[in-house]
């Protein structure tokens, strides 16, 4: 067993690419190292802004033998009447390389064909290492590659080095124009000459004495005590910020910290603000006292050990006090007018060119928005309408002109300044919750019923259009809006009925629609559909079971995802598939015989066998609790009480036959399936189950 080494070393990546393509290696390098027959005990790898290395360890010395079986003509066409190899034959066995003779017949599902298997014996591992190597390194996945040169290669950056050992020596192979070999450099500015390394334990051990943390666990864990020991120094801590951590791990590969101040005057300015631009544009880590206060005082990474690490703080603070600087003045000028008076500007703001400028938008959100909260909060609606106004305001600020991804934050600190409630202001922020999937949701209900009406007008006004999302290409988000909604409803347990909700986007969008209303809403409604089947697998919900739910309609998103969550808990029971394959017959022989079911209930009066009358008498005896535990949402018990009937109703099939020749006798016992069917349909649509 041998151990591999393998280093791709490139000029600095974006920090967002290392993790990414650490991971992306070992997926790939797993799957490669399979297919190719070696066997290995572990992978590990390592990244740092200016290299990807792999690690496997007990790697087999050479590829498994393996046997490959190659398929010819069925045996019926391989000989002649006399028993004489056909051409068909011939032709194969020349085609092998090999003797008629040799050839052998091979069981398939499709009948004995003649087959030849091939010993292929297994390659050394240096040979298939000196192949499958450049295939690693150009297999891994970037958000953006680049070429450099006159070469055809694509990498993050431009690739310097490459190390390849197998037990020590060299693994041959070339990229452009750069060779394996057994060097790798440490840092850039520290220690830039070449390492010669021998294996992956000298690796990191020669790396680290080179001033290069590769191991990224490790470099994150000295970030970490780096940045909270400047903050500590300096008498305060650290606002929570795990995804800087992150970002600044992988934008080092020495982190070496240091705390620096600004004029606290500039506290003046919000403190999302302030935050922003040292985390945005300087990767800076804002500090706050122990009651939660902002400090004038921030902590910066650096990638070097600095020989004056005043002069380099003082840059740091020079840097940082420009971005101040600019946003005390915008927070100046914004204030010379209130927020509400920004309304107006969104006149001349174009949200799309088929549905109107942004003003348009507020106001049909604040019409959609009125309409939820009278379902949702009847004693805030003219607070939720306010808030709808308000919401997007703060777009045609001066601040969020310069610092974009605080639109919402902007808003709520003007609506604050302004005197607006509480409850308004927070809404401003809080309607653009959850900004991704399994983010969290806003704490208020104002937030909750101006952010569903936003979204739904985004839905519903784009498929309006004619801008679907196709294939994986969503330009407008519109499947992350979807599911933010049905998150919302369904997470705060909202009883809204979706049908209703469209009805009221499309009737808002009016003249703006280019497609008939019902057409988008019947569209919309598939794509809400999509979506939470999506959102119910993640859940651990069967497909089937997803499917079955939904074909009893989704128009209670709440209320759906319960029914679900119930029948993929009923399905673990041992009796369930009896039951289920019982619905599925009676809901098969109702579909099949549409035209002859009557909507009248059966007429106890016409029965003639006694299963029909028991399966009756079950049903009359279930019926009335079944409903009331349907009502009240407790779809588990429903299930439970109705599943009694799975003995009257395999009864009944053993000795009923439903299609009678008399036109009345059939007709009820039609009306009797139907009245369960439907009574189970409200659940799901059972034909939908697969049942083992």
């Amino acid at each position: 067993m041998a151990e591999l080494l393998f280093e791709i070393g490139c000029e600095e990546m974006p920090a967002r690419f290392v993790a990414p393509a650490m991971a992306a290696l070992q997926e790939i390098a797993g799957q490669e190292f399979s297919r190719q027959g070696l066997a290995f005990a572990s992978l590990a790898t390592y990244g740092t802004p200016r290299r990807l290395a792999l690690v496997v360890a007990d790697l087999a010395a050479r590829q498994a033998d393996r046997q490959e079986v190659a398929l010819g003509p069925p045996v019926k066409a391989a000989y002649d009447g006399s028993g004489q190899p056909s051409k068909a034959a011939l032709g194969f066995a020349k085609s092998q390389g090999i003797e008629v003779g040799q050839l052998e017949h091979v069981e398939t599902d499709k009948g004995p064909r003649l087959g030849f298997t091939r010993h292929i014996p297994g390659r050394p591992a240096g040979e298939v290492l000196s192949e499958l190597l450049p295939r690693l390194a150009t297999a891994i996945p970037f958000p953006k590659t680049m070429r450099w040169g006159s070469y055809k290669l694509r990498f993050a950056r431009p690739i310097h080095w490459l190390l390849a050992l197998l037990d020590g020596a060299v693994v041959p192979f070339e990229l452009t124009d750069i060779k394996s070999g057994n060097v790798t450099y440490g840092h850039r500015f520290h220690a830039p000459q070449a390492v010669e390394v021998k294996d992956a334990g000298d690796y990191l051990q020669k790396l680290a004495a080179a001033q290069v943390m590769a191991q990224r666990d490790q470099r994150k864990l000295l970030v970490i005590q780096e940045v909270e020991g400047a903050a500590a120094l300096a008498g305060g801590r650290l606002v929570p910020d795990p995804g800087l951590i992150e970002e600044v791990t992988d934008l080092v590969e020495l982190p070496v910290a240091c705390c620096g101040a600004f004029d606290p005057e500039f506290l003046e300015v919000p403190r999302a603000v302030i935050i922003n631009a040292m985390r945005s544009h300087q990767r800076y880590f804002a500090l706050e006292d122990s009651a939660g206060n902002l400090l004038p005082a921030f902590v910066a990474v650096n990638n070097t050990r600095a020989v004056d690490p005043a002069v380099v703080t003082q840059g740091h603070q020079r840097v940082l006090r420009a971005r101040l600087s600019d946003a005390r003045f915008f927070l100046k000028e914004d204030s010379k007018r209130p927020l509400i008076s920004r309304l107006e500007d969104l006149k001349q703001v174009t949200y799309h060119a088929k549905l109107g400028t942004s003003l348009d938008k507020v106001e049909r959100c604040t019409a959609l928005a009125a309409w939820l909260a009278q379902q949702l909060l009847p004693g805030e609606v003219d607070k939720v309408k306010r808030a709808a106004q308000l919401a997007k305001c703060d777009l045609v600020t001066q601040m969020v002109g310069e610092f974009p991804d605080l639109q919402g934050q902007v808003g709520r600190d003007y609506a604050a300044r302004n005197g607006e409630d509480p409850a308004v202001a927070l809404a401003i922020l809080e309607h653009y919750l959850p900004a991704g999937a399994g983010g969290e949701l806003p704490s208020g209900m104002i937030g909750t019923v101006v952010g569903i009406a936003d979204r739904l007008d985004t839905i519903c006004g784009l498929f309006g259009v004619g801008q679907t999302p196709t294939g994986a290409a969503d330009p407008f988000a519109l499947r992350r809006a979807a599911i933010a909604i049905i998150r919302l409803v369904v997470e705060k347990g909202l009883k809204l009925s979706l049908g209703a909700c469209l009805d009221q986007a499309l009737a808002g969008l009016g003249a703006w629609l280019s497609r008939p209303a019902a057409e988008v809403k019947a569209e919309v409604t598939e794509f809400f559909a999509t979506r939470l089947a999506g959102m119910l697998a993640e859940q651990g919900v069967p497909t089937d079971v997803a499917e079955a739910v939904l074909a009893a309609g989704l128009d209670d998103l709440t209320a759906t995802q319960a029914r679900a969550l119930a029948l993929a808990e009923m399905k673990k029971s041992d009796d369930f598939a009896a039951l289920a394959a019982g619905l599925k017959r009676v809901m098969n022989i109702l579909r099949k015989e549409a035209d002859q079911v009557p909507l009248a209930p059966p007429a106890p009066a016409l029965f003639q066998e006694d299963a029909e009358r028991q399966l009756f008498e079950a049903f009359q005896s279930l019926s009335a609790e079944a409903q009331a535990r349907f009502a009240a949402g407790e779809y588990l018990a429903f299930l439970q009480g109705l599943s009694a009937l799975k003995a009257p109703i395999d009864k009944f099939f053993d000795d009923v036959m439903v299609m009678a020749d008399d036109a009345a006798v059939r007709a009820n016992r039609l009306a009797l399936l139907n009245q369960i069917a439907s009574e189970f349909g409200k659940l799901a649509q059972f034909t939908h189950l697969q049942l083992a």
